[in-house]
C-alpha cells in the first residue's frame, strides 16, 4: 500500500504547490481565496468533509466523521481512479482484482492491535497519530472527544467487540478506537462485493460507494435520498440497485418508492470476513484464493470453500493463512464453534487435526450470497 498512498500524497503536494504559488503571484487567484475565506463556517464545513478529527459519533455530523471520510477517500482512489487499469481488458481486470484483494487484506490488518497483548503498540499508534496529525486530530475540539481518546488510551484490555469478546468495553471506547481507521469490516466488504460484481456479467457496475446522498433542488424540509451502494445497468434500460449489508431494508424500500428503481440487499457468503476466535485478528484472504479468484473469476458452481490440504501452498500445515473451523475454547474461555487461524492452535491440536483428517482446514472465496442464479448477460 505504501507506493499507492505515496502517489496520492504527491497529488496533494502538487495541488498544494500550485495553490501556494498562485496565492503569492496572482491577484485574481488571491481575490477568489478571500471570497472563500469570507464564507467562514460554511466554507470550513465544506473542507471538513475531506478530514475532520474526533472520535466516532454517529448522527452528529460532522463530529466523528473521520472514519467514514478515510474510508470514502480510500474507496474513491480504487473505484474512481485505479479502476482504469481494469477497463483496459481482461488482463487488466485480473491484475486489478489481485491488487485490490491484497489492499483489502492490509485494510483488515490495520485493526491488528485490539488484543490486550498488543496494548503497548496500540498506545504507541494512538500517540503517533495525535503527534503526526497535530491540531487537526482534534479539530472537533470538544471535551467529549478528548476525554474518550484519553479513556481509550488508558484502557489495557481487549478492544475487540462482541462476539467473541464476552466483556467488551463501553461502546464509546470501541468507537474511539474504530475512528482511528477507515471503516474496517464494512469498507473491505464493500470492496469485495464490488470485485465480485466486475467478475461476472450481471450488467455494467456503477459504484456509488462514496455517494452517500443524491442531489437535486430539494423542496423545503425534503431530505436528499440515500442511494444504494451499487447500480447495475442491464440491457433494455433495466437498472437495479444493490445495497451492501444487512439491516438497511427500509432505506432500500424508501429509495425504490422514490425512484422506481428496484433495490435489494446483498452480502458476502457466511458473513465474511471472519475474526480468529483465538487471537482476535481479522482472517485475511490467502495467496491461493487471491491468485485463483483474480485469474479464474468466480468458481464453478459458486463454490466458496477451498480445502487447504489440496492447495499447493499447504506445506504440511505450515501455511500462515490456513483457517480451522472447529469447536474449541477461545481467548475468552468460551467453547464454541468458530474459525481460528490454524497457526493459533497448539502443536498438539494441529497434530491431532492433521492425523484425523484435514476437512476442517479451509479458505474462502469472497462470493456474494443471493446472486448465484442471477441471470448473466
Amino acid at each position: 500500500m505504501k507506493e499507492f498512498l505515496r502517489r496520492f500524497a504527491v497529488s496533494g503536494q502538487h495541488l498544494t504547490t500550485l495553490d501556494n504559488f498562485l496565492l503569492v503571484n496572482d491577484a485574481e487567484y488571491q481575490r477568489m481565496e478571500k471570497e472563500l475565506d469570507a464564507m467562514g463556517e460554511d466554507y470550513l464545513n465544506f473542507c471538513r468533509e475531506v478530514y475532520f478529527g474526533g472520535s466516532k459519533s454517529r448522527g452528529n455530523s460532522p463530529l466523528g466523521s473521520r472514519q467514514m471520510i478515510l474510508s470514502d477517500v480510500f474507496q474513491y482512489l480504487i473505484t474512481n481512479r485505479s479502476y482504469y487499469i481494469a477497463a483496459e481488458g481482461s488482463q487488466g481486470r485480473k491484475k486489478f482484482v489481485e491488487i485490490v484483494m491484497y489492499l483489502v487484506n492490509q485494510w483488515l490488518i490495520m485493526d491488528c492491535l485490539g488484543g490486550s497483548e498488543r496494548v503497548r503498540l496500540r498506545k504507541q499508534l494512538m500517540r503517533t497519530l495525535k503527534k503526526e496529525i497535530g491540531s487537526d486530530f482534534f479539530e472537533a475540539n470538544e471535551l467529549y472527544h478528548r476525554d474518550k481518546y484519553d479513556q481509550t488510551l488508558a484502557y489495557d484490555g481487549d478492544l475487540i467487540p462482541e462476539p467473541p469478546n464476552t466483556e467488551p468495553p463501553n461502546r464509546a471506547i470501541l468507537d474511539t478506537y474504530d475512528s482511528l481507521f477507515p471503516k474496517i469490516r464494512g469498507g473491505p466488504i464493500e470492496m469485495l462485493v464490488y470485485l465480485y460484481l466486475i467478475q461476472r456479467r450481471l450488467g455494467f457496475v456503477v459504484s456509488l460507494l462514496t455517494q452517500q446522498k443524491l442531489l437535486r433542488r430539494l423542496k423545503s424540509k425534503e431530505r436528499a435520498p440515500a442511494p444504494p451502494d451499487i447500480f447495475l445497468l442491464r440491457r433494455k434500460g433495466e437498472v437495479m440497485g444493490l445495497e451492501i449489508g444487512r439491516g438497511k431494508e427500509k432505506q432500500s424500500a424508501d429509495f425504490s418508492l422514490l425512484t422506481g428503481i428496484p433495490t435489494f440487499s446483498i452480502d458476502l457468503v457466511g458473513r465474511q470476513p471472519f475474526r480468529c476466535d483465538a487471537c482476535g485478528r481479522w482472517i485475511i484472504y490467502c495467496r491461493k484464493i487471491i491468485e485463483s479468484y483474480s485469474e479464474g473469476g468466480v468458481p464453478k458452481g459458486h463454490k466458496h470453500v477451498l480445502k487447504c490440504a489440496d492447495c499447493s501452498y499447504f506445506d504440511s500445515g505450515n501455511c500462515p493463512d490456513i483457517i480451522c473451523y472447529t469447536e474449541r475454547e477461545n481467548r475468552y474461555g468460551e467453547t464454541r464453534m468458530a474459525r481460528y487461524h490454524f497457526r493459533c492452535l497448539s502443536r498438539k491440536e494441529k497434530r491431532t487435526i492433521i492425523r484425523a483428517g484435514t476437512d476442517i482446514l479451509e479458505a474462502y472465496y469472497p462470493l456474494v450470497e443471493g446472486l448465484e442464479k442471477f441471470p448473466e448477460e
